[in-house]
């Protein structure tokens, strides 16, 4: 308890001696980050990116943390070493360079050769850093509390959401083990891609806390001059970055979440992409409502936007679907002219987190950092080749995916079944207007006869309506699978062919049921 005094008042004594709450400059910013340690240029890097929340003037500056934080000394390295590998590193190693080529928060990196001649890069993970960020993450939501530095960035920026989501992703991060499974699911995903290279690790010699993997001797993505000097075509980079990046989204579900220039790198014209500690997975949900979202962007539906933010919604607040439907054609008009490839993606992000805090909507953890890396990879692009737009690789490939093939159908069979998401938002959106009925916002009388009556029928329209329905769909599914397959079925379709009918034959004897009860 005496360590987590000392520790609070040395944070709140360097935020004090850098006046952070009156000088406010990027630079001053960057500089107390850089004096409260590890822990808080963690912090720093993961605002870096978000140039959607936070002026461009800081974020500009906070980018200069990714390389500054000063290395372990070559003691503790061997300590840590030895400590892994039982004092035996030596029959694992020919050589590691003393130097390291990269220092960052949780680990540095260093320049290996293997006793096969492999040259490696040994990322190396800080002692006790674990310890140390729990720690400091604990003591800075007091130390926001007692300076009032919540709106430090304005209104739009959460510092505890921030807070608890770089802890989520350092807490991972920190396990290399974990880092050595998504460079291999990063591997399979990305296989028959021929301009991707993936990178290889070296999983068998690896530990919780030195990671051994393959050195890429290659220019970095933003080093366009040395890049184009070497007959590279930016645009072509650029253009299959995005689409890509996209790809990893929308198709896999799985997605590298801080695709930054220093974490991309070309070599023998192919993108390889470094740092695997922070990856983002959509649930199978969350990735069918993203695509509904995108179409609906595209086709400018604002109530269909607002239906899927209502469905994403991880909070419990109370809201106003009037307002938010209000806020979001709002929104559509400010971004959208002609084309979606018009939208700048950074304003259109910074506009939407503004709508989602003003309606209290809270989005799930995979969605919101996929947002990040989008906005990440969004100013990848714009400082390799600012032609090239990643809202049109999205509009192109969501058009592609939405062509009628046997694949696409067995994937919407399998969504129908594994999804109601239209069905599970219901109650959100009911309870919203419930709510607004009993606060006064909305004023109705509705008068009916014989009110058991109307009850009856309007549940037997319900019924025959599902049942027109499912037999409209057994219809057409047949149709399109016949055609497509020349007479042959896939299992899948057999199956929820088997499951709808029995769930249709379900509800024609509950309606039959229903009569005669009413009968008697």
């Amino acid at each position: 308890m005496n360590n987590e005094t000392t520790r609070l008042k040395e944070i709140i004594s360097i935020i004090n001696k850098h006046n952070l709450l009156k000088d406010k400059s990027p630079q001053n910013i960057r500089e107390t980050i850089e004096d409260l340690g590890p822990t808080f240029v963690k912090m720093g890097q993961i605002l870096s990116s978000r140039s959607d929340l936070i002026p461009a003037s800081i974020s500009d500056e906070l980018k200069k943390l990714r390389c500054s934080v000063k290395p372990m000394d070559k003691e503790e390295v061997l300590e840590i070493l030895n400590r892994e590998y039982n004092g035996k590193f030596n029959e694992i190693f020919e050589s590691i360079d003393e130097t390291p080529i990269g220092s960052a928060s949780i680990a540095q990196t260093h320049l290996g050769v293997l006793k096969s001649k492999e040259v490696v890069a040994v990322k190396i993970q800080r002692t006790n850093i674990y310890q140390m960020m729990t720690l400091d993450t604990k003591l800075l939501k007091k130390a926001i509390s007692i300076l009032k530095l919540d709106k430090l960035f304005g209104n739009i920026v959460d510092l505890q959401a921030i807070i608890d989501e770089m802890y989520d992703s350092a807490k991972e991060e920190m396990d290399f083990i974990i880092e050595a499974n998504h460079i291999e699911r990063f591997k399979n995903n990305n296989e028959n891609i021929a301009y991707i290279k993936p990178l290889k690790v070296y999983k068998d010699i690896s530990t919780p806390y030195v990671l051994i993997m393959e050195y890429i001797d290659a220019p970095f993505i933003n080093e366009t001059e040395k890049l184009n000097s070497l007959g590279y075509d930016m645009n072509e980079i650029a253009n299959k970055l995005a689409d890509n990046y996209i790809k990893q989204a929308i198709d896999d579900g799985y997605y590298h979440a801080d695709p930054h220039s220093d974490n991309i790198k070309i070599q023998d014209g192919k993108i390889v992409y470094l740092d695997f500690g922070m990856m983002g997975t959509l649930t199978i949900k969350n990735k069918n409502l993203l695509n509904d979202c995108i179409n609906a962007i595209i086709s400018n539906n604002t109530s269909e936007i607002a239906h899927i933010l209502v469905s994403m919604d991880t909070s419990s607040n109370d809201i106003d679907y009037m307002k938010l439907k209000n806020d979001i054609k709002t929104v559509l008009n400010k971004n959208k002219t002609t084309e979606i490839s018009d939208i700048n993606i950074k304003e259109f992000a910074r506009d939407m987190f503004e709508l989602l805090n003003s309606n209290s909507i809270t989005l799930p953890k995979d969605i919101s950092m996929l947002i990040r890396g989008i906005v990440v990879i969004e100013g990848v692009l714009e400082e390799i080749s600012p032609s090239i737009n990643l809202m049109q690789v999205l509009k192109n490939r969501v058009k592609a995916k939405k062509l009628i093939t046997k694949d696409v159908l067995e994937k919407e069979f399998v969504k129908i079944l594994q999804n109601g998401n239209s069905l599970c938002s219901i109650p959100n959106e009911t309870l919203s207007l419930l709510r607004g009925i009993n606060n006064g916002e909305l004023r109705f009388q509705m008068e009916l006869n014989d009110s058991k009556n109307q009850m009856n029928r309007i549940e037997d329209i319900f019924h025959q309506a599902i049942i027109t329905i499912l037999d409209l769909a057994f219809i057409i599914g047949i149709s399109v699978m016949a055609v497509m397959n020349k007479g042959k079925l896939p299992f899948i379709f057999y199956l929820y062919l088997l499951l709808a009918a029995l769930f249709t034959i379900w509800l024609f004897l509950k309606m039959f049921y229903s009569k005669i009860k009413r009968k008697k």
